[in-house]
């Protein structure tokens, strides 16, 4: 699986927005029981804004993200990932599912719509999918709602039953 940073690191999320106090240990712990290695993504908010996020006074880390550069840097962490990626799938390996973030993360929300991702995604997910798109790598797309156990734990069982599934293929 791939996921954002912040699942391994909660260090990487900006003041305020972790929900563990060090990384989430049950995706991690899931990975584990179900021997699925982890590809970690970088964070696009600190890589494009800093640690700090910074940014003009008023403006929102998605405002700051959601611009033309931001976008260009976004397409550039896409294509990497997308890399990597490829990577593992010439030697045979799957890409189970991408992991990504909160509703609200200006740089990592999963949202869908029957056509794919919708505007309110994040903008690094949105250029993830388009890039993998345009390469023909297919893989679910997941938003870990960890702010909320009940969600997480709906996510949790989500990912165990593709995990479940992709055993069975086997």
């Amino acid at each position: 699986v791939a996921v954002i940073d912040c699942i391994l690191n909660q260090n990487a999320r900006d003041a305020g927005a972790a929900a563990f106090p060090a990384m989430n240990w049950e995706v991690i712990r899931l990975c584990n029981e179900y021997n699925v290695g982890i590809l970690q993504m970088p964070c696009p908010e600190i890589g494009f804004l800093g640690f700090h996020r910074k940014r003009q006074s008023g403006e929102s880390i998605r405002e700051a993200l959601d611009t033309v550069e931001g976008g260009k840097f976004c397409r550039r962490i896409s294509v990497d990932v997308a890399d990597r990626m490829d990577n593992y799938l010439c030697q045979g390996y799957s890409i189970l599912a991408i992991l990504g973030g909160n509703p609200k993360s200006p740089g990592c929300a999963v949202q869908s719509n029957h056509s794919g991702s919708s505007a309110a995604s994040g903008v690094f997910m949105r250029e993830l999918q388009d890039e993998l798109q345009r390469r023909g790598i297919v893989a679910p797309f997941r938003g870990i709602r960890d702010y909320d156990p009940e969600m997480l734990a709906q996510d949790l069982e989500w990912l165990k039953g593709v995990f479940v599934i992709s055993k069975s293929m086997k």
